[in-house]
């Protein structure tokens, strides 16, 4: 259904002249500069006086048309990204919560997907690269202004026909894009970012690896360090998880650094990694800071933090004698 016959079934269903109902078309891309389509901007628009759209026109619904507030939404996205589960306590119960996110995508965008308890069992049977069709869903505004994708009590999820998968062939995550840090949005998306090291996390910077599997693992009630399947690791290895704050003047960003670029990071040896040598991670962290880095990751949603942040994949520091020549380099051009 395109925007024209949107605009009709909200006139019909409501008291508004066409020419006023445009206008407000026209306001509402105004007001969010962009970040919705045309059609996303009908969708709003249409709520604001009563009139759903969400469900006559479900079979047609783009992801760049989702907006947050949706309700009855059905849609069709390739599986781009699952991320690990996180439990959680709660006060009130005890059992322990659970959520877990995916990102689907199509041929006009991404869009995250927040799974809470028992519907966690969704992401235990996909994989990315599935194109699934979810019914019964409606949406919410992240922290990011955009719309999360929640499933209500009645809703359905399935694998699409065969002869629909080859519409979403092509779907992919966003290429890295070099932005400054307060264009950073989205889960799943790439970017490109440079800064300054503001604070470096210590607390915790080690987990311990299988050095012939890499797999995690952890000290048992025995004292003993297995991995998740029970195999027992005489001499486990460290490896460094730390996170940092970024700021480029715009905006300032949570960035966690994993393995080798934690230690380009913070200027440690592999050796000092193995060892878990804390006292030489708080002396690097010091020295570290104030120093400007350039780093590219994916961006993910940090539910403690409820917050967006970015998992590095690398990083180099800054050559400031070479940032300046690029700059005179500009200005002579």
């Amino acid at each position: 259904m395109d925007t024209e016959d949107l605009i009709e079934k909200v006139v019909e269903a409501s008291e508004l002249e066409k020419e006023e109902l445009e206008e407000d078309v026209e306001e509402k891309l105004e007001e969010f500069e962009g970040l919705v389509s045309e059609e996303g901007a009908v969708h709003l628009v249409a709520k604001e006086h009563g009139v759903d759209l969400s469900e006559s026109d479900a079979a047609d619904l783009k992801i760049e048309n989702v907006v947050p507030e949706m309700r009855k939404v059905m849609i069709k996205g390739k599986v781009l990204r699952v991320s690990d589960m996180n439990t959680f306590s709660r006060d009130d119960e005890e059992e322990d919560g659970k959520v877990q996110n995916m990102v689907l995508g199509d041929d006009t965008g991404t869009i995250r997907v927040t799974l809470w308890d028992e519907q966690t069992e969704i992401a235990e049977n996909v994989d990315e690269g599935d194109v699934i069709e979810m019914s019964g869903c409606y949406t919410v505004e992240d922290d990011q202004g955009n719309a999360e994708l929640r499933l209500g009590d009645s809703a359905q999820v399935k694998m699409v026909d065969e002869n629909e998968r080859e519409d979403f062939d092509e779907v992919e995550m966003q290429s890295t894009s070099e932005v400054a840090i307060s264009e950073v949005s989205g889960e799943g998306n790439s970017f490109k970012v440079t800064g300054m090291l503001m604070t470096v996390y210590t607390s915790n910077p080690f987990y311990r690896v299988d050095p012939d599997s890499g797999d995690t693992v952890r000290e048992n009630d025995d004292g003993e360090y297995v991995t998740d399947d029970g195999t027992e690791v005489e001499n486990p290895e460290g490896r460094l998880a730390v996170s940092a704050v970024l700021d480029d003047g715009t905006e300032n960003i949570r960035a966690v650094f994993f393995g080798d670029q934690a230690r380009d990071m913070l200027d440690l040896t592999e050796e000092q990694e193995k060892d878990m040598d804390t006292d030489a991670v708080e002396e690097a962290s010091e020295e570290v800071m104030g120093k400007e880095i350039e780093i590219e990751g994916r961006t993910r949603y940090n539910d403690y933090f409820d917050t967006i942040e970015i998992l590095v994949n690398s990083m180099k520091e800054v050559d400031q004698e070479e940032k300046i020549d690029e700059m005179l380099e500009i200005m002579e051009a």
